[in-house]
């Protein structure tokens, strides 16, 4: 199992680039390991500040399981 940190507004998700961030869906968006929370979290601050609403910090758990190859 690994879980990552995910910023979501509303029903989209901010993918964060070296201009700001933009809303995508969620194969698209930025994850963060849990070690960088306390930055994560500045950055849901910051997007707030900028005026977006229902910003929410989110952990994504993925759990790695077997899948057939061929059907």
């Amino acid at each position: 199992m690994v879980a990552l940190l995910i910023i979501k507004a509303g029903n989209d998700y901010l993918r964060f680039d070296g201009h700001g961030y933009h809303r995508c869906e969620l194969n698209q968006a930025s994850v963060y390991p849990l070690a960088q929370a306390a930055a994560v979290r500045a950055r849901c601050r910051q997007v707030r500040d900028q005026g977006v609403a229902a910003v929410a910090l989110k952990k994504l758990v993925i759990r790695e399981e077997p899948y057939p190859m061929e059907e």
